[in-house]
């Protein structure tokens, strides 16, 4: 008997050790989309602060579906062909004790400025519902209403919803994600999205993940457009991991290559 009591704090001892903390998640990434008309070069970069640590859920970039943690974004983006075009977006989160959830960021597109604000509720810690508007410069707000719902099975493995819409309910979309742990240190995801738009076509996507290890994983994608993705991710340390990624289109004749580095501390 004194065995079995024992065992079970060596064995939550042992699966918590298992997991990471991160306070900062940091992208960098550089593609070449070859298209008809010339190559289009694009970098981006990106870093997110959170207050408190987030613990992945075993793969070291996996982490909890619903976000519930105060945070500070910023990210840049840059595009060359045919001239320079560039964006520059900061923004944040807060998550009150009591539940209220608000954010805002604010974006510059080539002097044309993006404002965007929203006030939630978490009413479980698996059920967010915010109140979303976007005001560009010169013109009307646009409002959305935005609803996440996370169901939790066994372990750390989920099934998460998504829905979002605006307040005319013209555009809606749908997107979920389902993640399980296979065992021995194997984990697999999927995911898909769904947009219904009553001013244009629909569209959609579908991809899934599989990782070797909590380091090491390969994804693929494809969407409505007939675009393929394959890409493969690989942590060097608990810090530092490489971003490979290749899409293609048989229709449009665009091929696009990606190379990233993301840094979590």
């Amino acid at each position: 008997m004194k065995f079995k009591y024992l065992a079970l704090p060596l064995m939550i001892c042992s699966a918590t050790v298992s997991a990471e903390e991160y306070t900062s998640i940091s992208e960098a990434n550089y593609s070449e989309a070859e298209k008809s008309f010339g190559d289009v070069d694009q970098f981006d970069i990106g870093t997110t602060y959170y207050f408190a640590p987030k613990e992945t859920m075993g793969p070291l970039k996996e982490f909890e579906y619903i976000n519930k943690t105060s945070n500070l974004f910023a990210g840049y983006s840059y595009q060359d062909y045919d001239g320079d075009a560039d964006i520059l977006a900061v923004g944040g989160e807060y998550f009150a004790a009591n539940g209220l959830v608000v954010g805002g960021s604010v974006a510059d597109f080539e002097g044309d400025n993006r404002y965007r604000a929203s006030v939630g509720y978490l009413f479980s810690p698996n059920f967010l519902l915010s109140l979303e508007s976007e005001k560009w410069e010169d013109r009307d707000a646009d409002y959305f209403v935005n609803a996440s719902y996370n169901h939790q099975l066994s372990g750390n493995d989920y099934i998460g919803f998504s829905f979002s819409t605006d307040d005319n309910f013209d555009s809606r979309t749908l997107s979920s994600k389902f993640f399980k742990e296979l065992g021995g240190e194997t984990w697999f995801t999927a995911n898909a999205s769904y947009t219904a738009n009553d001013d244009f076509e629909d569209i959609w996507l579908v991809g899934t993940e599989y990782y070797f290890s909590k380091a090491t994983s390969i994804f693929a994608n494809y969407n409505k457009e007939e675009t393929l993705g394959l890409g493969v991710s690989h942590f060097f340390n608990r810090n530092i991991a490489g971003n490979i990624a290749y899409t293609t289109n048989s229709d449009t004749d665009v091929d696009t290559f990606l190379l990233g580095v993301t840094v979590q501390l």
